[in-house]
């Protein structure tokens, strides 16, 4: 057996250490929010978050020139570097499989409401999950719009992720702080949409330039109706017909590279401009992401679990039998070392459960 086929590569390690150092940055904010509100469950965070991947307990074979990952701390912080990825990962690797049968009939669909002040954004997100809720009654026909018809849409179900973006904005002599909430949803249609023939002021780039899209009519609905629902108005179709446009949506057919989006992390560890977060932004969006629920499933995709391609039996028993062949010629050495030891070290090959998942499953797919 070639370890190297299962060896964890020196670019994951460095980037498990760049976002050890990234979370010092996080370490203060909480040092800080603590000392100013004396809530213990920030000062647990902050030790949690502290020791988050900062050793790995290793058995080493000193023959074999060989380290397997046994396991590591992980803190599981919505605000932490390193977990977002690990959860990320998880996600995936959870729901693609079961995704995959509705595969010709899925769409991206988009929603975006105006950036907001941070004041305003636990309201905003709270508004947003109910107006999606209402938006899928809409889709199945359980509340109706007189004069509208969305049973040729063919709604079979949807999985919606909330995203929040930031940064600074100049204004006069000062700055303020803004907030773009948006949610992306994965939603399944199985019948026939129209052409894509209406251009709106959202047709253009982001720098305004040129048009680059065209929407299909039930796009342009989507837009209004999603506003009226974030606005607090009656969804009628006098309502919808007195508006110009809406609010930002487009709906698109799946693409592969749209799982990433679905299923990344709430919020991202810099701001649009990648500078890292500041104290005020990480106040402002711990207190708003309180509680909050990020994945959420719908119709066809209610209550989902996991049934991955390659069973975590299947990782184990390959697994096992390696460590036995390991282990007939030496028994390992525990170590405790950090992913800093890792990167620098070039003798001996690092091997984990994670990676034989990923070579059984290149294996099964070749």
């Amino acid at each position: 057996m070639d370890f190297k086929d299962i060896a964890v590569s020196k670019d994951h390690l460095q980037s498990i250490v760049k976002n050890i150092d990234y979370n010092k940055l996080i370490l203060y904010h909480y040092d800080r929010l603590f000392k100013e509100t004396k809530e213990d469950k920030l000062h647990r965070k902050r030790e949690s978050m502290a020791g988050c991947n900062s050793f790995w307990v290793l058995d080493q074979y000193e023959q074999a020139k060989v380290k397997d990952f046994k396991k590591t701390n992980l803190c599981k912080d919505k605000f932490c570097n390193n977990c977002k990825k690990v959860k990320q990962a998880s996600r995936m690797a959870k729901f693609i499989p079961l995704i995959e049968p509705y595969k010709e009939n899925m769409y991206q669909l988009t929603l975006t409401v105006p950036n907001v002040k941070g004041e305003a954004l636990e309201e905003t997100i709270n508004k947003l999950f109910k107006s999606f809720a209402r938006l899928i009654e809409y889709f199945k026909g359980k509340e109706k719009i007189k004069g509208l018809d969305f049973e040729y849409w063919g709604y079979k179900g949807a999985i919606r992720s909330l995203e929040i973006t930031y940064k600074k904005v100049k204004r006069g002599r000062g700055f303020s702080y803004e907030y773009h909430p948006h949610l992306h949803a994965l939603i399944v249609l199985e019948g026939e949409l129209g052409e894509r023939l209406y251009k709106n002021p959202y047709s253009k780039d982001y720098l305004g330039n040129r048009a680059v899209r065209k929407f299909n009519k039930e796009e342009l609905l989507i837009q209004k109706i999603w506003r009226l629902l974030n606005d607090g108005k009656r969804v009628t179709l006098k309502n919808i017909e007195a508006l110009d446009i809406g609010y930002s949506c487009q709906l698109d057919r799946f693409k592969e590279s749209d799982f990433i989006e679905l299923f990344k992390y709430m919020t991202k560890a810099t701001s649009e401009d990648d500078k890292g977060m500041e104290y005020i932004q990480f106040k402002t969006l711990y207190y708003s992401l309180l509680n909050k629920r990020q994945i959420q499933g719908y119709g066809c995709f209610f209550g989902l679990k996991d049934d991955e391609e390659i069973t975590a039996q299947e990782v184990e028993e390959y697994y096992n039998s390696l460590i036995e062949d390991l282990r007939a010629k030496e028994n390992p050495v525990e170590r405790l070392e950090s992913p800093q030891d890792l990167v620098e070290d070039d003798v001996y090959t690092l091997i984990s459960r994670k990676k034989i998942y990923q070579h059984l499953k290149n294996i099964k797919n070749n």
